[in-house]
């Protein structure tokens, strides 16, 4: 890919989400508490496996930005784990629904993950959808690479502002 194409695409980019990030200021934020379930099918070291868990998450939203401190328990018996991210939100031009992606930077142990908000509409009983893939080699208690296709089933119970733990630095 050329460097001009990149550059269009970066710049196309920027003006998009940039047109949605004073509505989603004005109009609609993501922040708050959450509560709901995670269903995951997994692959460690060649051998599948399904689950479902409750979590909660406190998601902080500033301008198209958000942050996300999620907190579940595992079903490899490590107890209350928590993971962390940052990610971008857009709002339709309308102002009814509601979309974004993130990704890790954090957690109780090192790991990859790329996750879509799928559209959600706006309403006071704001709930959404997530589907992330996520993999580490890093897991306690299991050797190899534990690679996940998870989807999340959130709904805001509070629009308090959570506090969030900020990103970790370190290279993940």
């Amino acid at each position: 890919m050329t460097s001009k194409h990149i550059l269009g695409r970066t710049a196309i980019t920027l003006l998009v989400a940039g047109s949605f990030a004073p509505a989603l200021a004005e109009s609609f934020s993501l922040t708050g508490q959450y509560e709901g379930m995670y269903a995951c099918d997994s692959t460690t070291g060649g051998v599948p496996s399904s689950w479902s868990d409750p979590m909660t998450a406190g998601i902080v939203q500033d301008g198209d930005r958000i942050s996300i401190d999620l907190l579940y328990t595992d079903k490899q018996e490590l107890g209350a784990e928590y993971s962390l991210y940052t990610g971008s939100v857009a709002l339709a031009p309308n102002g009814t629904l509601v979309s974004g992606y993130f990704e890790a930077c954090g957690g109780t142990f090192p790991s990859k993950e790329l996750a879509r908000i799928f559209p959600a509409a706006t309403d006071t009983s704001f709930s959404f959808s997530v589907t992330s893939v996520w993999a580490s080699d890093q897991v306690p208690n299991l050797p190899g690479l534990t690679v996940q296709t998870c989807t999340w089933s959130l709904k805001r119970v509070s629009t308090e502002p959570p506090k969030v733990r900020p990103c970790e630095t370190a290279e993940r």
